[in-house]
């Protein structure tokens, strides 16, 4: 993904919806960061190769574990700074508590330390713990912590999963670095439904009639719903776990020129529908 695909999708979806203009400028501001910062980060040759990047899919193990990758912890500070004036300066509201994290409370790198492990390690309740000790609110830290780490990631991610098989790997979380899909994709010709990490933007294949949240096959439990006569936009329903997952048919053009970060943000819609019958999202996305 780069920064003239960015533009170019950002105005189809805001000539299809004015209504998007704000949220999609938003985006493209972030990833505008994201990506001139992301040159910052050293590049890493691939950890494992050949047959042991295999055996971990076989062996239900991720292939970038917490431990092995590496935060540069200034950079992720600069990240964190320049994204978080971005927030503060797109958004519709002022930030209560942004000047006093970014001015003050950054600085202590065993704090901020800390922070990140538990995030990496996917600690949830130690997470939400470390962040009550900030300035910000947590919902609003998580975001800011999400799309600076992701960078990170995507360093590490694309060429790992070059080298793995994922076309089809019935598991709802990333088999990269063991993140939610943010939505999925849907390939009409072969009925493969492709989910999208939110964190690290790997994308693998997923059987279609399974939850990815609680692995739910029974068929009388999975459902789904779409808005506005729109069928090619669906948000999956599960019944035994009370979660969503969406999907959106691409149009013509290829899969990677779809950008699933984009389409979230378009199909809010179909959020708001679902959670007016009862569904959460299953994933807590960046900008949700």
């Amino acid at each position: 993904m780069n920064k003239s695909l960015v533009n170019r999708q950002v105005k189809r979806y805001v000539e299809a919806n004015p209504k998007l203009k704000g949220i999609m400028g938003l985006y493209r501001e972030i990833f505008s960061v994201q990506r001139k910062l992301s040159q910052e980060i050293p590049d890493q040759l691939p950890h494992i190769e050949g047959a042991q990047v295999a055996y971990r899919i076989e062996e239900n193990r991720l292939l970038i574990e917490a431990d092995e990758l590496k935060v540069d912890l200034p950079v992720l500070k600069k990240m964190i700074r320049e994204l978080g004036k971005v927030l503060e300066e797109k958004g519709e509201s002022p930030v209560e508590g942004m000047d006093k994290f970014l001015a003050e409370e950054l600085k202590d790198d065993d704090k901020l330390r800390g922070l990140v492990n538990a995030f990496l390690e996917h600690e949830d309740e130690e997470l939400a713990r470390r962040m009550e000790g900030y300035a910000l609110d947590p919902a609003l830290l998580y975001m800011l912590l999400h799309i600076s780490l992701a960078p990170f990631y995507w360093k590490m991610a694309g060429a790992l999963a070059r080298k793995a098989d994922l076309g089809q790997v019935p598991r709802g979380r990333c088999p990269v670095c063991g993140d939610l899909p943010v939505m999925g994709l849907l390939r009409p010709e072969e009925g493969l439904r492709v989910l999208e990490c939110s964190l690290c933007g790997t994308r693998w294949g997923f059987p279609r009639i399974m939850c990815p949240f609680c692995s739910n096959v029974d068929q009388s439990k999975l459902k789904y719903i779409f808005a506005n006569d729109d069928d090619s936009r669906r948000a999956y329903l599960c019944d035994k776990c009370k979660k969503y997952v969406k999907v959106s048919s691409p149009p013509s053009e290829k899969d990677e020129e779809f950008l699933i970060s984009l389409e979230d943000l378009a199909t809010a819609h179909l959020d708001l529908a679902a959670e007016e019958k009862g569904y959460q999202r299953g994933c807590r996305t960046a900008l949700s």
